[in-house]
């Protein structure tokens, strides 16, 4: 006697083996897996890693070509078929070499193909005067993956292990919510280490070897390089984030009002989904002195260690700057997460939404009306409709130079003022005697800080224009040195205009405001 449930397990199973298929089918289109499958991968992989060597995250488009252009004759090495493709990857050219076979593509060419393809993205820096390129998440994660293969280290060892448990002990301790087991796992641990401080009191001190030793620090120093490559993908995440959010302005039903009602209110939208909210813990971390500190300790305590010296000078130099060389990067994401937050704001508060959800609106209509007829119009039908088309001279807009008839030239040479440092004493006597707004200050610092996580004095004077000129720079400072985090060794340029209607600049150093200032 036969029975149908054996039959249904296998139909269960082989519907989730036909869905994983086809979630693999998406995946393969992918930027990562057709780098990886395409036939010049090692060669683009090689030119893409000697290209943006540590350090070097973004380039100028004429320092690219250059870097890459050294290396042309990788690319042009074509042992393969005609089209530049292999079977695996079929009629897909996803390194760029479709057609280098037909004369040989410039430097520019292949840049260009990989900016389309997605191993490189393109960004306009309005502090730069030309294009930046840098390597996307697709090619981080191929370059990583590679890496791993080359250096043959397996992920299944004793010191990943031991961080493991170590974290799973943490999170349980942490979260226990019986106050009768939390006293007993203290109790415990109380006891073990007294019995180490009994040990050492006795002389002996055990310690692991230095091959496990090595092994915890290299999987440290991977886990670190891993949370560095994260940081681009934190951009498109963040960008991914404010696009759904304008769709979902833009949509004619769901939660548009809601949405909309906190945009209005100043709500951070963007900081609050759930990519925001790791980030900015992340960052409230990385920010953290002390923490920063005591860590920074640690290296250095570690990089004295004997077994240190097993380290090639590669690895102990992303040890000794495992910290400084997260500043940057995330710094730059929040950069991008601010400006999206102000892009998103000015968006709803100027209206510009309601013209966009016109157009959409009739774009939807002119499209539902197109499909209604496609089975009824054929291809070939003549159209009744005449365009006149008109021709024009096409020319390079950088052959045109534009007169501005208003320009009054070349501007003034600016006046510099030699450096001086400001003490707390010369601070306060210069709030008191020019009548400084501190409690408007404070308001200032406490809304933009509020928005963003952090804010910098030049953070605050951009949102914030300063309303008594060179005293309310003053008056920030003064509110900085008792309420804020001082960079050590960093600057920044901080604008703004007088009452008489010049701009001026000054470099001051770097102070963050982590927390709200308390209203006195």
């Amino acid at each position: 006697m036969t029975t149908t449930e054996p039959n249904r397990w296998t139909d269960r199973r082989s519907d989730a083996v036909s869905a994983r298929k086809e979630a693999y089918e998406q995946l393969r289109r992918a930027s990562t897996w057709r780098l990886l499958a395409a036939t010049k991968a090692p060669a683009v992989l090689a030119i893409l890693q000697a290209t943006f060597p540590a350090g070097d995250r973004r380039l100028p488009r004429s320092e690219l070509i250059a870097r890459v252009g050294a290396h042309l004759s990788l690319l042009h090495d074509d042992e393969g078929p005609a089209d530049g493709t292999s079977a695996a990857d079929g009629a897909a050219s996803a390194d760029g070499a479709g057609d280098e076979a037909r004369g040989g593509r410039s430097a520019a060419e292949y840049v260009d193909g990989w900016v389309r393809e997605g191993y490189l993205t393109r960004r306009d820096d309005p502090q730069r005067t030309e294009t930046t390129f840098e390597p996307s998440p697709a090619t981080i994660d191929a370059i990583q993956f590679i890496a791993s293969l080359e250096e043959h280290r397996p992920t299944t060892t004793q010191s990943r292990l031991q961080l493991v448990i170590q974290q799973f002990d943490r999170l349980a301790q942490e979260t226990e919510t019986d106050r009768d087991v939390r006293l007993a796992d203290l109790q415990r641990r109380r006891e073990r280490i007294e019995q180490e401080i009994r040990e050492l009191s006795e002389g002996e001190l055990m310690l692991p070897s230095a091959e496990a030793s090595v092994d915890r620090l290299r999987d440290i120093l991977q886990i670190a390089a891993e949370l560095s490559g994260d940081f681009l993908q934190y951009r498109e995440d963040l960008r991914a984030v404010d696009l759904h959010l304008r769709e979902q302005i833009l949509s004619p039903e769901g939660s548009r009002g809601e949405i909309l009602e906190q945009l209005l209110a100043g709500d951070d939208l963007l900081g609050q989904s759930t990519v925001g909210r790791t980030f900015t813990a992340f960052f409230r971390m990385l920010n953290d002195p002390a923490q920063t500190r005591a860590t920074q300790e640690l290296v250095d305590r570690l990089l004295e260690r004997d077994f240190s010296r097993s380290l090639s000078r590669d690895e102990r130099e992303r040890l000794a700057n495992v910290f400084s060389d997260l500043y940057e990067p995330a710094q730059e994401v929040l950069d991008v997460k601010t400006e999206l937050y102000r892009s998103l704001a000015r968006f709803v508060r100027s209206q510009d939404f309601r013209q966009h959800r016109v157009l959409l609106e009739a774009l939807q209509e002119a499209q539902g009306l197109a499909l209604a007829q496609k089975d009824e119009v054929p291809t070939r039908t003549p159209f009744p409709l005449e365009l006149d088309l008109s021709r024009v001279l096409m020319s390079s807009v950088a052959q045109h130079r534009l007169k501005d008839p208003t320009d009054p030239g070349a501007p003034a040479e600016a006046e510099v003022h030699d450096a001086t440092s400001l003490s707390v004493e010369v601070l306060q006597d210069l709030v008191r005697t020019n009548d400084i707004d501190l409690v408007g200050l404070t308001s200032h610092v406490n809304d933009v800080r509020g928005r963003s996580g952090q804010a910098s004095i030049g953070d605050i004077l951009r949102e914030k224009p300063a309303e008594q000129g060179l005293a309310s720079v003053i008056g920030l400072m003064f509110l900085a040195t008792s309420h804020a985090q001082e960079r050590e060794g960093s600057t920044e340029i901080v604008t703004w205009r007088e009452l008489d209607g010049n701009d001026y600049a000054a470099r001051v150093p770097s102070f963050y405001f982590l927390d709200d200032v308390p209203v006195e």
